[in-house]
């Protein structure tokens, strides 16, 4: 129950190509986790220019701030993340403020491979212990598996030390069967080479993690019939319309947005029998946004993804495919 295991998690990690609706994804995990009760934080990862203020109605902050009932909103920036570290790891206000007014100390750890990303985790750890779920707006596909491996490299390389106390305490954290990964994919062939990429990498560099779940979005269901695939190539044929010629008139407009139909149910299926073989079989995400009108807006698309969730979050507790 892919499904069910993902929005149950503890620890919801969520990343994929740019692009793809990952922001979305996690915004409407947290949304959906909240209204079933649980106390939730989503949580951005050192984000310059955050898309919550339209997903979720709210600029995120180092603090979780509540944005709804059960709901909190927060970006783990790194100098502030630093700061939260220091002041758990020491207990001291004067040291800590010593610290981090040296220049030679920062110039240290700025420099130093792996600070960044061991400070950020312990922050992500730190706040698993306080909420029911803590949903994580990774970065990109690499960028993201970049950060998840540190741990691993700091077990080769220190034996003991704060760092090497972070990275057992991470490790142990992934390791957990409530801690999850969703990689957002698009049936598209260069964005499903990235996630079949994306998984590889994953089960060699963070190899503790379970195996990730792949969220098709934007997937078009079948909905036209053999025989109407062959009416509208013949008609195609007949006619010389083609997506994009600038013909004018229903009959053309009708015959192209027919044919788009039949090009996007085309690379799904595609998509989907890809993930599939490689043991990644897809949950599927409608295409959203339509059903909101033109008025609908970011924020409109999650409450319509979060809908779409709990729809197959019932079927699949019902024993009922996806679709």
């Amino acid at each position: 129950m892919p499904l069910t295991d993902l929005l149950d998690s503890r620890l919801l990690l969520v990343t994929g190509k740019g692009g793809t609706g990952k922001s979305s994804l996690a915004a409407a995990c947290g949304r959906l986790s909240a209204e079933r009760g649980k106390r939730v934080v989503v949580a951005e990862v050192d984000s310059f220019q955050s898309p919550m203020p339209g997903l979720l109605g709210r600029t995120p902050e180092f603090q979780p701030r509540p944005i709804a009932r059960n709901l909190d909103l927060c970006n783990i920036t790194w100098l502030e993340a630093l700061e939260d570290w220091l002041h758990r790891a020491i207990h001291v206000q004067r040291v800590v403020q010593l610290i981090l007014r040296n220049r030679l100390v920062n110039l240290f750890l700025d420099a130093t491979p792996g600070v960044r990303e061991t400070v950020i985790l312990s922050r992500i750890a730190h706040l698993c212990d306080e909420y029911d779920q803590v949903v994580v707006d990774l970065p990109a596909s690499g960028h993201a598996v970049g950060i998840l491996q540190v741990p691993w490299v700091a077990r080769e390389l220190l034996e003991t030390g704060p760092i090497r106390d972070v990275a057992d305490q991470v490790i142990e954290l992934l390791a957990r069967p409530d801690s999850r990964l969703a990689i957002v994919a698009l049936p598209e062939e260069m964005v499903v080479n990235e996630t079949i990429e994306l998984a590889e990498r994953l089960r060699a560099e963070v190899p503790v993690l379970a195996a990730p779940v792949v969220m098709l979005n934007r997937a078009t269901s079948p909905s036209l019939t053999a025989d109407e695939r062959t009416l509208l190539l013949r008609l195609h044929q007949a006619t010389g319309v083609r997506a994009g010629d600038g013909q004018a008139g229903p009959v053309a407009e009708l015959l192209r947005a027919g044919r788009w139909e039949a090009e996007l149910e085309d690379a799904t299926r595609e998509a989907i029998a890809r993930l599939s073989a490689l043991q990644l079989t897809p949950f599927e995400l409608p295409r959203l946004g339509a059903l909101g009108g033109f008025q609908g807006g970011p924020d409109v698309v999650v409450q319509q993804m979060a809908r779409a969730l709990a729809r197959g979050l019932s079927r699949e507790l019902a024993g009922e495919p996806h679709g």
